[in-house]
């Protein structure tokens, strides 16, 4: 709120200032007509700003996770160069501004031109009005509640404008040249803060490469969610776990520019000129280590990951606070990750995330209990994600070096290919089964769509793994009231389960079933447009069985219509799509291997064979306990030798 406020209070009182200069000589001129039209023109000048932050904001958010981080990391090295400038011109100026503005008017009106002072005042408006959109714009991406950052602009331009006044009426004298000091040593804090949260972001963008080990940890002091913490990220941009190119562009910038600002009148000019001069060296010097090429030394966990040709293996843990390590340093190409866990079981997920897609993840990880997965990764900027932990912020895995896309052998090719077919089949045909089940709904038939429920849901648990890859669309789809946080809206299948089988209607799905079906439509699209390497669709097979283990063989998935041995079958039925796009590979390597994949997979189907009724199966409380853990030992012998199968088919 203060960095809003402070930026609109600076440009709203600069801007107030040159308005209420020309208004009141006009209006002592009696040029009433001029005094309209300057008026509209400051209307106009104000809509156009308000339009430039528009459409800035909108593009903003119709990007790609990526290029947002591309177009925010833009903006803030604009807005660090607008408030850099600003701060430099006021620290030379503003002692005399009011003198300078009044020459310029009365010279103005001595050539008898008042159209030059409609023009003064509207060229005023809209450039401080540009500058504050990009400078707002900037302070609103780094903000964690565009509530108080909005309340911020406010309150500023309302101080701006009733200072303007009484300046306007000569009720107010202030000392312009304190004023502008002050306020510009929270301005020099604020660019600080930016340069730096540029440099964050540009990493997100992949962008920024170097310097991506952990500078500082400021976790203690930087407690998220706290008052403090949003003062002093919103102020200074610093993070809890400010990487070493943050806090080097953070001082780069502040502290010859605070020199600047804060050296007094009397001391010389050349101590000034001296601290801008370093800081026009230190901070182009930040700007071009932090987009060379290179970066980081590997960390540990790289270096014992490094080696030539292969895949190579990242151990990796879990624990009670998050990922560990959090920060990883990788050069591209393939990798294996291998997860353990080293926490009270609060946390039992992996996952490797980027531009908002799981690009690959472990599941159930308990004390004893590990997972691993392959990916072949590109250079740029993932999220490790560990989701329960007490370390609030995601961990990040910086990769460098060039992009890796290895030739596919043609039965890997092939495979890839059959996979996508699969994955598309299934999206059509969950787009179609869903319109059918919210018609029902719509209809007010219950009976047709509780009928119909586990045979709509079928498909998407086929293509669960690429589903969830998709931010937030897997949640709106899929996720069960223990899954959502408070305040957030519960859609999707098993909101409308609970309705049709607790309250055993149909009432009030409407709004359900077509937010329901724009997702699944959505997500047929999407589902189009996602990029397939082998390592992921191999590993898709053992998120697939996780599934089983975590969810359906305890039968809290679909505890209302318990339907669960239906999607039981579907992930089977994915995870065996999956895994036939490296088989040929593992047939011909390691052909053991994949006879008792095969046999693992046909197990399993007998196991689900007698519990079969017409198209889909009893009630999953109809089976004893007995004959839980023998469905959850067959999947757990199939889960063995399949999560096996990546490493051995895809290694060099």
């Amino acid at each position: 709120m203060l960095t809003t406020f402070v930026i609109a209070l600076r440009e709203g009182l600069e801007a107030s200032l040159i308005v209420g200069i020309v208004a009141a000589f006009l209006r002592q001129q009696g040029r009433r007509d001029a005094l309209t039209f300057m008026w509209s023109g400051v209307a106009l000048a104000v809509l156009l700003c308000l339009a430039v932050g528009a459409v800035l904001t909108a593009i903003d958010r119709e990007l790609p996770h990526r290029a947002q981080e591309g177009l925010e990391t833009v903006v803030a090295l604009v807005a660090v160069a607008m408030v850099t400038y600003m701060i430099v011109w006021m620290r030379t100026h503003a002692r005399g501004l009011r003198a300078q503005l009044q020459a310029d008017a009365a010279g103005a009106l001595a050539r008898g031109s008042a159209w030059a002072l409609v023009g003064m005042a509207f060229l005023a408006v809209l450039r401080e009005g540009f500058e504050t959109a990009v400078f707002l714009l900037a302070a609103f991406q780094e903000a964690t509640d565009p509530v108080p950052a909005g309340l911020g602009v406010l309150l500023g331009l309302a101080v701006a404008i009733a200072l303007g006044v009484g300046i306007y009426r000569g009720g107010v004298r202030l000392d312009l040249g304190r004023f502008f000091r002050l306020t510009g040593l929270v301005l020099v804090l604020v660019a600080a803060g930016l340069f730096a949260s540029a440099m964050h972001s540009g990493a997100e963008a992949g962008w920024v490469v170097a310097g991506q080990s952990e500078a500082l940890d400021l976790s203690a002091v930087v407690q998220p969610g706290t008052v403090w913490a949003s003062l002093v990220t919103g102020i200074l941009g610093l993070q809890p776990e400010p990487t070493v190119i943050e806090v080097a562009a953070w001082l780069a910038y502040a502290v010859p520019m605070l020199i600047f600002v804060a050296a007094p009148d009397r001391v010389q000019a050349s101590v000034r000129a001296s601290a801008l001069g370093v800081a026009a060296v230190a901070i182009p010097a930040v700007l071009v280590i932090g987009l060379a090429a290179g970066g980081d030394a590997a960390s540990p966990a790289a270096q014992a990951a490094a080696g030539a040709g292969g895949a190579r293996t990242v151990q990796v843990a879990v624990s009670d606070a998050g990922c560990e390590p959090a920060r990883l340093a990788l050069a591209s190409g393939p990798v294996t990750f291998e997860v353990s866990s080293r926490g009270s079981g609060k946390v039992t997920e992996f996952e490797v995330v980027r531009d908002g897609r799981t690009q690959g993840e472990a599941e159930n990880l308990v004390a004893g209990v590990g997972g691993k997965f392959s990916l072949t990764l590109q250079p740029g900027r993932y999220e490790l994600r560990c989701p329960g932990g007490t370390r609030s912020a995601d961990g990040v895995l910086v990769v460098s070096g060039p992009r890796r896309q290895p030739a596919l052998a043609p039965e890997l090719a092939r495979g890839v290919d059959g996979y996508r077919r699969y994955l598309e089949a299934n999206a059509d045909q969950l787009v179609t089964r869903t319109a059918r089940f919210t018609a029902a709904l719509r209809a007010g038939d219950a009976a047709r769509a509780r009928a119909l429920f586990a045979a709509t849901r079928a498909p998407y648990e086929r293509i669960e793994p690429v589903a969830e890859s998709f931010g937030d669309l897997d949640p709106r789809i899929d996720a069960r009231v223990n899954d959502v946080e408070q305040g957030t809206p519960w859609t999707g299948f098993h909101a409308i389960e609970r309705r049709l089988w607790v309250g055993r209607t149909a009432r009030g799905t409407g709004a359900l079933a077509d937010r329901l079906q724009a997702d699944v439509r959505r997500l047929a699209g999407l589902v189009r447009t996602v990029e397939l390497e082998p390592a992921q669709i191999a590993n898709g097979a053992t998120e697939l069985l996780g599934e089983v283990a975590k969810s359906k063989v305890t039968g809290e998935e679909d505890r209302y219509s318990h339907t669960d041995l239906s999607d039981f079958q579907a992930n089977v039925e994915g995870a065996r799509a999956a895994y036939a796009a490296i088989a040929p590979v593992l047939r011909r390597r390691e052909a053991d291997l994949d006879a008792e994949i095969a046999r693992r997979f046909a197990a399993v189907d007998a196991a689900l064979r007698p519990y079969r009724s017409g198209a889909g199966f009893v009630p999953y409380t109809a089976l004893e306990r007995t004959e839980v853990r023998r469905l959850a030992q067959h999947i757990d012998a199939l889960a063995e030798p399949l999560s096996r199968a990546p490493a051995r088919a895809l290694s060099a």
